[in-house]
């Protein structure tokens, strides 16, 4: 009884982290998304290769932008 309850807990905690993490990834996608069609110096070429590999390779894609570009992010967010 008192095992079952137990695993019972813990797949609900192992489903809300999950959930939270899946949320969380999606924030971060729909702000690179939005930097990428703000960025002015961006070709239009460019934008849609980071685009194409933001959805064939999602997680380090999206890694490698924010690395890359996460500064200039930033400042393009302030300037709106």
């Amino acid at each position: 009884m008192f095992t079952t309850i137990l695993q019972d807990f813990w797949g609900v905690l192992w489903t809300l982290f999950t959930i939270f993490i899946f949320v969380a990834y999606l924030m971060v996608l729909i702000s690179i998304f939005s930097d990428i069609f703000r960025d002015r110096g961006l070709a239009g070429g460019y934008k849609a290769l980071w685009i194409i590999f933001l959805l064939v390779l999602p997680v380090g894609s999206a890694l490698s932008y924010l690395i890359a570009r996460g500064r200039s992010m930033a400042e393009r967010q302030n300037e709106s």
